[in-house]
């Protein structure tokens, strides 16, 4: 939306929001998520635009975004920058909203009622909102995601995610955005969600269980394990540095080589040699549509765990 109009907009009362997207090589899911957000109802009592980060991608991102620019679509091109958390800042940085919407490439607005629902909350001055993300694929993978949301649903806090996060522009300005430390997978959004925590005393953070996004992405177990491991090595250093109890508390540090149990320490390292057979095994075992969740998720868990574990180990050899 233009300036002038938002200023007109402004002068009458209403408020306005910028959905705000970092992009890198997301050519393949972009396009859906955009068009998702076009199917939208529009609220009478906002006014919507919608950034679009362009993070040093090698692929055809850039083009898919000019052309939705003609649709109220803005693009931001972020080479400076490195990192998912870098980028959403860039995106924020160039909004003059009142609020922003934290959205993934790939994670797409559930349903056509997705901004009437973020206008009511908006119009109840809610300083942040978090929603939640699922799929709606039959799939293993599928029952995958709607198990993880159901269990972020009921984690309080610890749940949220940045993937569908709605907040005022000047609390996120406030608490300084999302930390530019984490350069690699994993963490920034729980720093977020701790720095923003220290603000509930004066502003109102909730959950949004209505706000759902489609996670659209191709998910394969290698994948998770690869980030687990990233996480381990690169990201969990910093966070559990800067926040150490809500570490301990959390299920990461029951597979960190430095905070674990004994016992799970020494058995997480006898099973190292079969991380690549489990891994494996829980690949294949996950392609199949009918692989019961009670067998497919702790082959997963297991996997993940044990790349996470020697992602923490690299990171402690490298003290």
């Amino acid at each position: 939306m233009a300036r002038n109009a938002r200023l007109t907009l402004a002068l009458c009362g209403m408020l306005s929001l910028d959905i705000i997207i970092p992009a890198f090589n997301a050519e393949r899911v972009l396009g859906s998520t955009l068009d998702a957000i076009d199917q939208q109802t529009p609220p009478a009592s906002i006014s919507r635009g919608v950034i679009v980060v362009n993070n040093r991608s090698v692929d055809a991102t850039a083009d898919l975004i000019d052309r939705w620019a003609s649709r109220g679509v803005r693009r931001v091109d972020a080479d400076d920058v490195q990192g998912r958390a870098a980028a959403c800042n860039a995106g924020v940085q160039a909004s003059s909203a009142d609020y922003v919407l934290i959205l993934d490439a790939d994670c797409r607005l559930a349903g056509t009622q997705a901004l009437q629902l973020i206008a009511a909350e908006m119009n109840n001055d809610v300083g942040a909102g978090f929603g939640f993300a699922t799929a709606d694929a039959n799939d293993f993978w599928g029952r995958y995601y709607r198990s993880l949301e159901a269990g972020r649903r009921s984690a309080g806090w610890q749940g949220f995610t940045t993937a569908c996060c709605l907040i005022r522009r000047e609390l996120f300005t406030a608490i300084g955005g999302f930390s530019t430390e984490y350069r690699h997978y994993g963490f920034e959004d729980r720093d977020f969600v701790c720095r923003l925590q220290a603000h509930a005393a004066s502003v109102t953070i909730i959950p949004l269980p209505e706000l759902r996004v489609i996670h659209d992405d191709t998910t394969t177990v290698p994948g998770i394990c690869a980030k687990m491991y990233t996480s381990g090595r690169y990201s969990s250093g910093i966070f559990k540095r800067k926040f150490p109890d809500a570490y301990v508390a959390s299920e990461y540090a029951s597979v960190d080589v430095d905070t674990a149990p004994v016992h799970m320490v020494i058995a997480l390292r006898l099973l190292q040699p079969l991380q690549g057979l489990c891994v494996r095994v829980a690949e294949r075992l996950t392609r199949r549509q009918h692989t019961p969740l009670a067998i497919g998720r702790p082959l997963l868990r297991l996997s993940s765990a044990l790349s996470y574990f020697r992602g923490t180990v690299d990171r402690s050899r490298e003290r």
